[in-house]
């Protein structure tokens, strides 16, 4: 099977598979394709970084799950959905010019957010559902789904999945030709079918000093300046991914310990020509605390997802904390006289509350 910008390791690895890992500790000049039949329904992962961790799933949504997002986002442009709120990030506005001659804002897409109650109709609560799947992460720590909109000179310059997404997934929902602009890129990440050793072709995207021991954010660097997008996209040597219909991506921006993968800046290449559209939801590590002040509706159908395969466990009866702590006695070594009882109070002490 190939892989975007290059030839695959060959073969498919299974999971926990020794030699597998093995594997990922060579050179890394191509990516990696896995299967995880058991969560996914079958769909193929392919890993194109390993560090930060990028996996490109095609297929992932079916033609009619992208036609019904679609339709939502022309819902939301004519503000036909009250659940849908448009979000506009302070990134639009004036003062937030990226660097460089062309003064400009770090980005111009249109963007919505779906209340917790939109989340639940046909295809965003599938999709919402198979994210988290893909994730391995509880449903009940996402946050709200958000849809994106990008036309002719749209663009979003780079930058880092902040504020404690641990990982993003995003879905393309419309086809961008090859050359038409609009793809995912990673300018600190090399694509996958350039050679460790090889050299930039371009000044580094990212100026950073050295992480010190006093910051307080957990990260690889700081971050002081970041170079303007557009000449990194017009590069074949930077990792990036077209916008293709049904497919997604999904990047770590943080590690399990919560520090964060700088090298996970990303940015979306201005869009030469045609529509491009996406679904996104990131995966946060604290519970999404709207879901407990939604509808009974939205609790039920987010904290009580898997439940029902739950086998619950016996109840901690008095009785039988009682029958244990006689049994613990009657094993004393004869003779133990007050010790014992000793013994005997200690243990009912220590016994966990009722359930």
């Amino acid at each position: 099977s190939s892989s975007p910008g290059g030839p695959s390791l060959g073969g498919t690895l299974r999971p926990c598979d020794t030699a597998a890992m093995h594997a990922l500790r060579i050179p890394w000049f191509s990516a990696v394709i896995l299967h995880f039949r058991s969560l996914t329904g079958g769909l193929e992962e392919q890993i194109v970084s390993v560090q930060p961790l990028i996996v490109v799933v095609k297929d992932f949504a079916t033609h009619s799950e992208c036609l019904e997002l679609l339709r939502l986002i022309e819902l939301c442009h004519g503000k036909e959905m009250p659940e849908c709120h448009e979000q506009r990030s302070r990134l639009h506005k004036k003062g937030n010019e990226t660097v460089g001659e062309k003064k400009r804002p770090w980005r111009n897409s249109t963007s919505f957010t779906l209340e917790l109650n939109g989340e639940l109709d046909g295809a965003v609560d599938a999709l919402v559902r198979r994210s988290h799947l893909l994730a391995r992460h509880p449903i009940t720590y996402g946050e709200g789904v958000q849809v994106a909109s990008y036309h002719a000179g749209d663009y979003y310059e780079f930058h880092h999945d902040s504020l404690m997404r641990r990982a993003t997934v995003l879905l393309y929902l419309t086809d961008v030709p090859e050359g038409d602009g609009g793809e995912t890129i990673f300018p600190l990440v090399r694509a996958p079918n350039i050679p460790d050793d090889a050299s930039a072709p371009l000044p580094p995207a990212v100026v950073a000093t050295p992480k010190e021991k006093r910051d307080f954010e957990k990260s690889d660097f700081k971050v002081r300046h970041m170079e303007e997008m557009a000449p990194y996209c017009d590069s074949d040597f930077y990792l990036k991914i077209r916008p293709q219909a049904g497919t997604a991506i999904m990047f770590f921006s943080y590690r399990p310990d919560y520090s964060q993968d700088s090298y996970a800046i990303h940015g979306a290449c201005p869009l030469k020509r045609g529509h491009k559209a996406i679904f996104q939801r990131w995966m946060r590590f604290e519970e999404n605390s709207l879901i407990e002040k939604s509808s009974q509706v939205v609790r039920e159908a987010r904290t009580l997802w898997g439940y029902k395969r739950l086998l619950q466990p016996g109840n901690f009866s008095e009785t039988t904390t009682t029958r244990l702590a006689l049994k613990a006695a009657r094993d004393l070594p004869t003779g133990a006289g007050d010790n014992g009882q000793k013994i005997l109070r200690s243990i009912g002490d220590e016994m966990p509350p009722e359930l």
